[in-house]
């Protein structure tokens, strides 16, 4: 599950502002050009494509440059949902995004071009806390807070494996659109196998959930 195509992960973390405020960085190589990479994240209904654990991504309204979306995230049969305002941007391309109701946060991907056809992204996330999740993740490992254990579970699973998965759905829908049949199906299935990765991490969570009800 390593990174290919030279692809470069670099992580960083904070919880500076508050003891359930989590702020999480990562970035990526990505080996097709900003443009595309940017016309399929901001695609939001998408997302599900490359982060297994939502269910659904579905616009409420759009207009003046700004558009809300209503998530749905589903956890092992746990749903969580909220809705964010969310602007496109330019220069660079990208996106960032802010809650409005439920599950708060707010960030920021960027593209940003190093050749014709590659690009750097770069996304930065904060997240707030809620108290049922902090006392879930503090389950896990009790001797650490929930915000600790959160941050770790971001940066080191969900993060790194969903901008894996991006890039890997990316270069398969291109690899399709060339006609490469072969490495189309190689590439679904690279991300098929995070997928499961994902869902099996999760699993100590939702048992942990159960016990908390």
């Amino acid at each position: 599950l390593a990174p290919t195509d030279g692809a470069k992960m670099s992580y960083s973390s904070s919880s500076e502002s508050s003891a359930r405020e989590i702020s999480v960085q990562a970035t990526l190589s990505l080996p097709f050009s900003d443009k595309i990479a940017s016309d399929k994240f901001t695609d939001l209904p998408q997302q599900s494509r490359w982060s297994p654990w939502l269910s659904s991504v579905a616009y409420v309204n759009t207009g003046l440059g700004q558009s809300e979306t209503k998530w749905t995230l589903n956890v092992r049969g746990s749903m969580f949902q909220w809705r964010a305002v969310s602007t496109v941007l330019d220069d660079p391309r990208g996106i960032v995004w802010e809650t409005i109701s439920g599950l708060q946060n707010k960030g920021i991907v960027e593209f940003t071009p190093t050749t014709t056809n590659s690009c750097i992204m770069s996304l930065r996330m904060t997240m707030q806390l809620p108290r049922a999740v902090s006392l879930l993740f503090r389950t896990m490992n009790p001797s650490s807070s929930g915000a600790s254990n959160l941050e770790n579970f971001l940066k080191n699973k969900l993060l790194k494996w969903t901008l894996e998965m991006f890039r890997d759905v990316v270069k398969a829908d291109l690899a399709f659109e060339r006609g490469d049949a072969e490495l189309g199906d190689a590439l679904f299935g690279a991300a098929e196998g995070r997928a499961d990765a994902i869902e099996a991490s999760l699993s100590p969570l939702r048992d942990n959930l159960s016990k908390l009800k």
